[in-house]
């Protein structure tokens, strides 16, 4: 259903290397707004928050000493704006094109990388045991601001996805398969969205500018494998 957003060589492309770059997939008008409420979210303070709610996650800064933001999950129930982009037709049409049948929104995070922010080492989702919930998920990202190598972009190893749990749990990928494997640089500009399954092996520099460079990730698994939201966001409160 998604065929006006997709070619029959994206779906191809995505099965053989296990990440989609789709370059302006949105326009500069709508990339600019979602830009702003991520930009709304960065301004505030650990204190505005309300309990039970949005996710924030704050480090000290090593510049001023002050708490900043660097992560934030589960705010999709009281953002209808967001709301309404991650369910809608253009977004969850691709999603379900590549992964081949009805799926289910599981979880969502923007990832605000501070100047000199940390990059993670190379892994799969599955480190963190979202097997638990299902077994095939797919991620999009939504460019909120430039991508470079000098920022930290995602970085991928493409034709790893259809090998299934690299292993172990809580814990990078073992050598002996980060030794066959080369990571690709996805630079990429305002307004592109990289669809990768849950298995692609990932990773990310550290941030070496004087610029925030924030990202935005869905995640959705197949509608077969069940609803988890909640149970996810549950064990991971806890």
């Amino acid at each position: 259903r998604c065929m006006e957003y997709l070619q029959n060589e994206d779906v191809e492309k995505f099965n053989q290397e296990g990440f989609l770059v789709k370059t302006e997939f949105f326009s500069e008008d709508k990339i600019n707004e979602i830009r702003k409420w991520v930009y709304e979210y960065a301004e505030k303070k650990p204190e505005d928050w309300k309990k039970g709610q949005e996710m924030g996650y704050y480090e000290t800064s090593l510049n001023d000493g002050e708490r900043i933001l660097t992560r934030l999950e589960n705010f999709v129930d009281y953002h209808k704006n967001f709301h309404d982009l991650i369910y809608s037709e253009k977004i969850m049409g691709c999603v379900e094109e590549l992964l081949g049948e009805p799926c289910v929104f599981f979880k969502e995070k923007i990832n605000f990388k501070n100047p000199g922010g940390a990059g993670f080492r190379p892994h799969q989702d599955a480190i963190s045991r979202w097997d638990d919930y299902a077994n095939h998920f797919m991620n999009v990202l939504i460019c909120t601001d430039k991508g470079m190598i000098e920022n930290g972009c995602l970085e991928v190893a493409p034709g790893f996805h259809n090998k299934g749990f690299l292993g172990p749990y809580d814990a990078p990928i073992p050598d002996e398969w980060l030794k066959k494997m080369k990571f690709i640089p996805l630079e990429h500009k305002l307004g592109d969205v990289v669809f990768f399954d849950g298995f692609t092996p990932h990773q990310s520099q550290e941030n070496k500018t004087k610029n925030p460079r924030t990202n935005v990730y869905l995640t959705y698994n197949k509608l077969s494998e069940g609803d988890n939201r909640e149970k996810y966001f549950a064990r991971k409160r806890k």
